[in-house]
């Protein structure tokens, strides 16, 4: 039998934006059935609209993924920021960064479903083959990577755009298969001193200790 849903959608709901109360209803649905299980009809159902006008907005089931994926990454993008606030060094701002990531993505239902509950081809597809959330990346770095420049601590030939794919390799990894070796945070944080630092500060330029 198929699931329905009979709550109206409320007049605050029907005040956003249509491509907003789609991507609400696909994190309702994601949250109640799961990734595998989600359909462009179920969202369709929940946000009171027609299928048709799902697909008007999100040209199939993976681009409306992405769209809430995308949406959670830029709510965690700006929360980190304020976090990372309290940094002023890029060492602290990267690895502190991807703590704070890892500690964050389980407390967030939808958006852990997305990142633990896909087999790895289709989170590979979603989230590491997307321009999108490379950009939010380096949206979150940016800032911090023009003040390290000036200061002339960032290796040379640093691309920003390569780093943010692999820091979104290797948080994908850490969520997916937790580390055997490594069993708190304070022995992340030395792993991720000993190998991210390196890879993106100039010689001499870092703490990894």
């Amino acid at each position: 039998m198929r699931r329905t849903h009979s709550t109206a959608p409320s007049a605050e709901t029907k005040a956003k934006p249509v491509r907003e109360r789609l991507l609400d209803s696909a994190e309702e649905c994601l949250q109640q059935f799961g990734p595998q299980k989600t359909s462009m009809e179920d969202v369709a159902r929940v946000a009171g609209m027609s299928r048709a006008t799902v697909y008007r907005y999100f040209e199939n089931r993976d681009a409306l993924l992405l769209g809430v994926a995308s949406r959670q990454a830029s709510a965690l993008a700006t929360e980190s920021l304020a976090y990372l606030a309290q940094f002023d060094d890029i060492s602290d701002w990267l690895v502190e960064g991807l703590l704070y990531t890892l500690r964050e993505i389980p407390q967030r239902p939808v958006f852990a479903s997305l990142v633990t509950s896909l087999d790895s081809r289709a989170a590979s597809k979603l989230l590491l083959g997307s321009s999108g959330m490379i950009e939010i990346g380096v949206n979150v770095l940016r800032p911090m990577f023009a003040i390290a420049k000036e200061q002339g601590v960032l290796r040379e030939d640093l691309d920003l755009d390569l780093l943010i794919e692999w820091l979104l390799r290797v948080l994908w990894t850490y969520l997916n298969a937790p580390s055997q070796v490594v069993a708190d945070e304070d022995g992340m944080r030395r792993l991720f001193k000993m190998m991210l630092l390196p890879a993106v500060l100039r010689d001499g330029t870092g703490p990894i200790a």
